[in-house]
């Protein structure tokens, strides 16, 4: 994917001024107490306000683990994205290869926090903007961070549907009653540009104040296509612009209004296939990966990315869900999303607040791309029409569309009163469609409109916190919640199966604060998984329902249930200097949704293999999480948090042991796609420079490190373990700053992400066993230069 106009607009870049860079930012580090607070207020690293509990407190006073990351630090960092923000967060992992395609691209992500991996088909955590939920989970449009929480363990007491394993909560920057932004660039080697701006302040004085921002990014990819000399892999690009509106009327009285567009244009995904002939081992007598995985071979990465005569009759005339000019005309992904908010709070002269919040979302999405994963070196003898390709490509497009509503009504307390509480109920509902087209070298051009999934959440919810003594307070918040789930029919969208669950969601907490810079705490809490919207019974001819209910599979599949006991402390010593959280955790993942391939004995054929999601699955997990932030000179900020987060399957299923062995029993081996030992650590140094007024110079470096993950339950292959070093010098003023950059210093090639598949190009592949593996590729080494202005 080239962009034209990327020389210009580097040079343009160029000529900007400079990107402020963090001044001491922290993991804990704060801007200002409220979200809305005057943006110039003092500095203290350590300490964050967070909205974990639905009202301002400080992070190191609320009972949960949280990484917390200030606009300051998410700038220092360069961290735009939520992929961004796992790859640095201890404990998360990010999933963005698809299961049985080789596809591994920005229009999907699986997000693991504490390990827990969901099954294929469903989220163990959600994403939020300014607290409203986002369904698909998916945000590449928000830039302009007043902070972002990263909350671990179950958050359904208070955020709802799918927080089973957390919550991330994106808190944008708010408007102030004084003109105030910022315009930066950054220019990088592959045509890296990135282009920002924001600008706020008042309307009418006192009363509305706005701000707004903008982005255009762009990057080729990392990995040359050998397919296609001269194409990259990987390459992405995103425009994006919000406004907010700030009405205040009256002191009592506040309405604020968000709105976020965006649109995404990438090229094919950075896709990797280990092909066959790697094979290093024998399981069950099939040729395949164990241990660590090994590196491409010569030759690959390699796409077909060729827009032939039979994919330009796809685009013409095969689109299920969208109109014609939402429709992709490339390999790669194209995306639209938009969301509105909007927030009402009244608080009464007594101190109670009443709160509205309102959200939709609407996010759609085409992709394009080689389901072989690799350039086929197989001729095409089975179709020869006009539409045929050359050799046994498989070009195939999916079509997705999430639209959704949210509205949730609360009432809380005087935040200062000894007995604090809240009370409130919600409604979420939301849809998706996805449907699919198709070249297939066997049988041609194809389409189908394939499914409607449907889900409508009602919940009411309360929270109570008591203050014993000066040092002692408990807290009580729990979720009454009623979650129907619909599957439909794509064609006709006719209800297929439709299934309500009612769970309750209690969370238990005991603070005790031996001094006012230490706190502990113990909490137990529940989170609940929705089910998923099928009915396995239902997903066979009904002649073989009885034998797959012999076999234990019931009607529809409910809810997955996490009873979490975690213990933790937090606090800070020498005046501050030093800001430290820990905690450790123990949790009983049970009604684990497990994906189980079973045989059914057909009298004079061969047996049916039938792939089901049943509720067969225990797993325990248990981890310790720390945070560290120091500063022991002015001049010297350091900043350390680890992971270590652990699993074992007490009870489980693997659909790639059953399938490769016969024998699908997982009991005792860890779960996939997760990290065991995570790290993340940076250090800044940074002196003044007198003889040119406010200036200072900086040096600063930064660590990422995630041990390798396992492929399946079976725990055979892994990845390696992936370490990242970057290196930033630069200087900055109050209003002025400039900075070098390289990311990636020593060009680590850890797969990001990793799935068993088939060699889908071969014309005599049975599907009887998995005979490749599909990779995530990374980012490669970066260099570059930023420059940013505020005003």
């Amino acid at each position: 994917m080239k962009i034209r106009t990327r020389n210009t607009l580097l040079a343009s870049a160029m000529a900007l001024t400079p990107l402020m860079m963090a001044s001491g930012g922290t993991a804990w580090a704060q801007e200002a107490p409220t979200a809305a607070e005057d943006e110039t207020a003092t500095h203290t690293p350590g300490v964050i306000t967070v909205t974990a509990r639905k009202r301002s407190e400080s992070a190191l006073d609320v009972p949960v683990a949280i990484s917390a990351y200030s606009g300051e630090d998410l700038n220092a960092l360069n961290v735009q994205t939520v992929e961004e923000l796992t790859a640095i967060t201890p404990g998360m992992n990010l999933n963005n290869s698809i299961a049985g395609s080789a596809r591994s691209d920005r229009s999907q992500t699986a997000l693991i926090i504490r390990g827990m991996a969901p099954s294929r088909g469903n989220r163990t955590s959600s994403t939020f903007i300014n607290g409203v939920p986002i369904s698909d989970g998916t945000v590449t449009g928000i830039f302009d961070f007043d902070h972002v929480e990263v909350l671990k363990g179950p958050q359904s007491a208070y955020f709802g549907r799918q927080t089973f394993a957390g919550a991330i909560n994106m808190v944008t920057a708010q408007p102030t009653d004084y003109f105030t932004g910022y315009v930066s660039a950054l220019g990088g080697s592959r045509d890296y540009l990135d282009l920002r701006g924001a600008v706020g302040g008042p309307i009418v004085p006192g009363v509305l104040s706005f701000r707004a921002s903008g982005r255009y990014f762009t990057r080729d990819g990392s990995w040359k296509n050998n397919a296609m000399p001269g194409e990259m892999l990987g390459d992405q690009s995103t425009r994006s612009g919000s406004l907010q509106l700030d009405f205040t009327p009256t002191d009592n009285l506040s309405v604020k209004l968000f709105g976020m567009i965006a649109h995404d244009d990438d090229g094919a995904g950075a896709t990797g296939v280990l092909l066959p002939e790697q094979a290093n081992c024998e399981i069950g007598g099939n040729p395949f990966f164990c241990g660590q995985l090994p590196d491409l071979l010569p030759g690959q990465p390699s796409a077909n990315t060729e827009i032939t005569p039979g994919l330009q009759e796809m685009f013409a005339n095969y689109s299920p869900i969208m109109s014609q000019d939402e429709n992709i005309d490339h390999y790669g992904m194209v995306r639209d999303s938009n969301h509105f908010s909007a927030t009402v709070e009244y608080v009464t002269d007594s101190g109670i607040s009443l709160t509205s919040m309102t959200g939709l979302n609407r996010n759609s999405w085409t992709v394009l791309y080689p389901i072989t994963g690799v350039a086929s070196p197989y001729e095409n003898t089975f179709t020869n029409d006009e539409f045929a390709m050359e050799n046994t490509d498989w070009p195939f497009t999916i079509q997705h569309r999430q639209k959704d509503f949210s509205q949730e009504f609360r009432v809380s307390s005087d935040p200062d009163a000894r007995l604090r509480w809240m009370a409130g109920g919600s409604y979420l509902w939301a849809k998706g469609y996805e449907g699919y087209a198709q070249l297939y070298f066997f049988s041609g051009l194809s389409s189908d409109f394939s499914s409607t999934s449907e889900n409508e959440t009602w919940g009411g919810f309360f929270g109570l916190s008591y203050d014993l003594t000066d040092t002692i307070t408990i807290d009580l918040d729990g979720r009454y919640q009623s979650d129907t789930i619909m599957s439909r029919d794509g064609a006709t969208d006719v209800i297929g199966y439709e299934k309500t669950y009612n769970n309750f969601l209690p969370r238990v907490s005991v603070q005790y604060k031996p001094s006012p810079d230490l706190m502990l705490y113990a909490t137990y809490s529940r989170g609940v998984n929705p089910g998923l919207g099928i009915d396995p019974l239902l997903s066979v001819p009904p002649e073989y329902a009885a034998d797959l209910e012999a076999q234990g599979v019931t009607h529809g599949v409910k809810p997955e249930i996490l009873d979490n006991f975690e213990a933790g402390f937090k606090g800070s010593l020498f005046n501050g200097r030093l800001i430290f959280a820990g905690d450790v955790y123990y949790d009983i993942w049970s009604d684990k949704i497990t994906e189980t391939t079973l045989l059914i004995p057909r009298p004079n054929d061969t047996p049916l293999y039938v792939s089901v999601f049943t509720n067969q699955g225990r797993v325990d997990l248990k981890g310790f999480e720390l945070e560290m932030t120091a500063r022991p000179t002015d001049e010297l900020t350091m900043f350390l948090a680890g992971a270590i987060n652990d699993s074992t399957i007490k009870r489980g299923s693997c659909a790639f042991c059953q399938t490769m062995t016969g024998d699908g029993d997982a009991t005792g081996n860890r779960l996939p796609f997760t990290s065991k030992y995570s790290l993340q650590g940076w250090a800044e140094y940074a002196v003044p420079v007198p003889s040119m007024g406010d200036y200072s110079v900086y040096g600063r470096g930064e660590f990422t490190y995630k041990s390798g993950v396992y492929a399946s339950e079976g725990n055979y292959a892994k990845t390696d373990d992936a370490a990242v070093v970057n290196f930033r010098l630069g200087m900055r003023s109050d209003g002025l700053s400039f900075e070098g950059f390289v990311t990636n210093a020593f060009n680590n090639k850890t797969y990001t992400s990793v799935q068993p598949n088939w060699e889908l190009a071969n014309p005599a592949q049975s599907f009887a066993t998995y005979d490749t593996m599909v990779v995530g590729l990374p980012q490669l080494r970066t260099w570059g230069f930023r420059v940013r202005y505020d005003f």
